[in-house]
């Protein structure tokens, strides 16, 4: 009886210092969304900031612009702290993660994606082709 009350306690505290950190995660600690390197068809490459992941396309600003990359253009991605993209699209799952780490895990609205577009100097998403 006197053991098991010792051992609550002592498993409380390695549950809570174990697993990762805050502080060690960086998406955490700013509102922008990870860092994305996509390799894409025909041998180009994209890279920037993770904005919003939809069912269809990632929507990424890369040189600054905002750019809709189809996962059909997509080969394969690596996303900061997160992991690497390898079949698209993206198993459910990892969907989420990334949904998540963007910087619009709500993801954009018209009226959200239209003041995106103009505090960017845009009318439209730039697309890649697939």
């Amino acid at each position: 009886m006197r053991r098991s009350w010792l051992w609550g306690p002592v498993l409380t505290t390695l549950g809570c210092s174990i697993g990762g950190r805050v502080d060690r995660f960086a998406p955490a600690k700013q509102p922008d969304g990870v860092a994305v390197a996509l390799a894409l068809r025909g041998g180009r490459r994209a890279q920037g900031e993770l904005l919003a992941v939809q069912d269809t396309a990632l929507v990424v600003l890369a040189q600054d612009s905002v750019t809709l990359v189809p996962y059909s253009a997509v080969v394969s991605g690596q996303f900061s702290q997160v992991g690497e993209l390898i079949e698209t699209p993206p198993a459910p799952d990892f969907a989420t993660r990334l949904r998540l780490v963007s910087r619009f895990p709500q993801g954009l609205s018209p009226d959200l994606l239209a003041r995106l577009l103009a505090a960017h100097g845009q009318s439209a998403l730039k697309v890649v082709a697939r």
